[in-house]
């Protein structure tokens, strides 16, 4: 190393210590200190735990980052660029299959060896993500019963928590992509099915289509990583052992899959008013 470079903490060179380095601007020692490793492990599969979770958290972000950019393009009636954000979020969401079945990969004899340090947090119930379905829509009471319900309020049975926070209380009575879609329909004077109609039939309404089309795929690749999540579960830990998060373990997770309202349901509901539309009339 000459007088005229430096060495960076990632222990590469540079001339000019204010340039863009790839290392130091993704601050790559910093978040490569954050997996458990060698000593810091309680078995070499939790670091792929943790790197796998730690993912979904920054994917997480993103769709935290992107979706209130729906809302803002739906309120200003620029349904392109809705429409466009949330081809991107279904893309984010696509991927969060196949990084749960990289865990199934865990042995579980790893897996189970350092579960337990995990209790009552939960390894996939996420306040970032209840952030993103808030945000996209999801306004069950039975879904904020669960945020807002104690885990484990007896000491006797672990640790005191609650999901509940106050981000999640803020999300709740503000707009969701969900109502930000239903005014831009209703501001163009046209429900999902008159919008489903008049593009086949006069060629008219194609941008409401498409956006119903990308919040609908959106939809749909949630309701896939919620049942794949429930597999995974199913296949680490069996269908009956309890959940991190003192839930039902593998029962909770597929009623969530099942059970849980779409984000659109007002987009789901165009299908059923469109077919009677269209049937000939009895008489």
């Amino acid at each position: 190393m000459t007088a005229s470079t430096t060495m960076l903490p990632c222990g590469h060179t540079v001339r000019d210590t204010a340039q863009t380095h790839y290392c130091t601007y993704l601050h790559l020692p910093q978040l490569l200190s954050l997996q458990p490793d060698g000593e810091a492990a309680r078995h070499p599969d939790e670091h792929l735990f943790v790197v796998t979770h730690q993912s979904f958290e920054l994917w997480f972000a993103q769709l935290r980052t992107d979706l209130p950019r729906v809302i803002a393009a739906l309120d200003a009636d620029d349904l392109g660029m809705a429409t466009w954000l949330m081809g991107r979020c279904t893309a984010v969401v696509r991927m969060f299959t196949p990084m749960m079945r990289v865990l199934e990969t865990m042995t579980l004899g790893g897996f189970y060896s350092f579960r337990h340090h995990l209790v009552p947090a939960s390894g996939g119930e996420s306040g970032q993500w209840h952030e993103v379905e808030i945000l996209s829509g999801a306004r069950e009471p039975e879904f904020r019963r669960y945020l807002e319900s104690e885990i484990n309020p007896d000491p006797r049975h672990g640790p005191h928590s609650r999901l509940w926070t106050p981000a999640l209380a803020a999300l709740w009575d503000a707009p969701s992509v969900r109502t930000a879609a239903e005014a831009a329909f209703a501001r163009r004077g046209a429900d999902p099915a008159d919008a489903y109609a008049a593009s086949h039939g006069t060629g008219e309404q194609w941008d409401l289509v498409h956006l119903a089309e990308a919040l609908l795929e959106y939809d749909e690749e949630v309701r896939m990583w919620r049942f794949v999540h429930a597999r995974t579960a199913e296949r680490t830990l069996g269908p009956d052992v309890h959940g991190t998060a003192n839930s039902s373990g593998v029962r909770f997770l597929e009623h969530m899959a099942t059970h849980r309202e779409s984000f659109f349901p007002f987009l789901w509901r165009a299908r059923g008013t469109l077919w009677d539309r269209m049937q000939p009339a009895q008489g």
